[in-house]
């Protein structure tokens, strides 16, 4: 790897042309003479951007997750899975569990009660297969 050896001139220079779209436009709008040093362009930089960076919750985030009032278990489970979109590298235990306690009593919340699905598969298959009930006794 070969690394070239420039004054920093060179690269204040040169960084403005590595922007494109928003960042550039931005840049432009800087008024020359008001950024001394790289911390205070950082510090801009980020505090105009940082609204545009996806959140990305933890799976404690959605501990206290509950099935609203009135809320059919397929809406539940909808905007349960939702929720879990933004957790990454979520522990399926946590998330099985704070499923099954955000459950308001019913028959689903009965059949967990005797063994509580431990993995993200298990709850999304056990869920399935009580709706496809639900939806098999409606037809009746």
């Amino acid at each position: 790897m070969t690394s070239l050896k420039l004054d920093k001139k060179f690269w204040c220079t040169y960084f403005p042309t590595t922007l494109d779209g928003n960042t550039d436009t931005w840049f432009k709008t800087l008024r020359l003479g008001t950024i001394s040093y790289f911390a205070q362009l950082k510090y801009l930089f980020l505090t105009n951007f940082m609204q545009l960076r996806k959140y990305k919750g933890e799976s404690h985030s959605i501990i206290g997750f509950k099935q609203k009032e009135g809320e059919t278990v397929l809406e539940y489970f909808t905007r349960f899975i939702n929720a879990t979109l933004d957790v990454p590298g979520h522990d399926e235990g946590i998330i099985a569990s704070a499923f099954t306690w955000g459950l308001l009593p019913g028959p689903l919340s009965q059949k967990f009660m005797g063994k509580k699905p431990l993995t993200w598969a298990e709850l999304k298959e056990r869920v399935e297969q009580y709706l496809r009930q639900e939806d098999g006794e409606v037809a009746k």
